[in-house]
């Protein structure tokens, strides 16, 4: 038994340790969250922890940040929900594609209208001023934007010092990932545009 948490507790700490934050306003860096930060996720988003600071109106980053934190424990099916968003599809349809729970997320977005201001005041402490931006760590201050899709994903890739992921060491092109598609996963689930189901809502 003890074998077994010791196990567990290392494997948190693992995960744990290859943090990365992302700063963005979905709704204006649309070319990052439709394409490049998926494209991230499909090569080491089994690898990595994605703390989120959305910018831009509390009126949709809250409830965006709300839609992650349902997700916080799949790194792809964020990168689903917020290519969703980016592409200006109903947020009911995003909510609906990815599995979420209405209940859970209801309740979060009724009581968590100080993320908007905690992302902001992450976001000053960056002292950068421009976005979309990676800190890689948890607070580490270490930085990288305003680059081709190759170099962020070069750079997070440092974290793992001399045990690089398979996505670091041969990264697959953008043509063979599923950044194109509609999405990773559906959930038994009529998502239609026309047709979003009650438990959606």
């Amino acid at each position: 038994m003890f074998r077994v948490i010791a196990l567990l507790s290392m494997f948190h700490f693992i995960r744990a340790g290859y943090v990365i934050s992302v700063y963005g306003d979905v709704m204006k860096d649309k070319e990052f969250f439709t394409d490049t930060f998926p494209w991230i996720i499909d090569n080491i988003g089994g690898e990595i922890v994605v703390e989120f600071h959305l910018l831009g109106s509390g009126r949709y980053s809250v409830p965006q940040m709300c839609a992650l934190k349902e997700l916080k424990m799949n790194t792809f099916l964020q990168a689903q929900y917020l290519k969703c968003e980016a592409e200006g599809r109903l947020s009911k349809y995003c909510l609906c594609e990815t599995g979420i729970d209405p209940v859970e997320f209801k309740q979060c977005v009724r009581r968590e209208g100080d993320l908007a201001s905690n992302a902001a005041a992450e976001f000053m402490r960056l002292n950068v001023g421009i976005s979309p931006l990676i800190e890689l760590g948890n607070g580490s201050g270490s930085t990288v934007f305003g680059v081709p899709d190759i170099w962020y994903l070069k750079k997070i890739c440092t974290i793992f010092g001399e045990f690089q992921p398979m996505g670091c060491v041969k990264s697959c092109n953008k043509t063979e990932t599923g950044v194109a598609k509609e999405a990773i996963a559906h959930f038994d689930k009529d998502c239609g545009l026309s047709n979003i189901p009650e438990s959606c809502e």
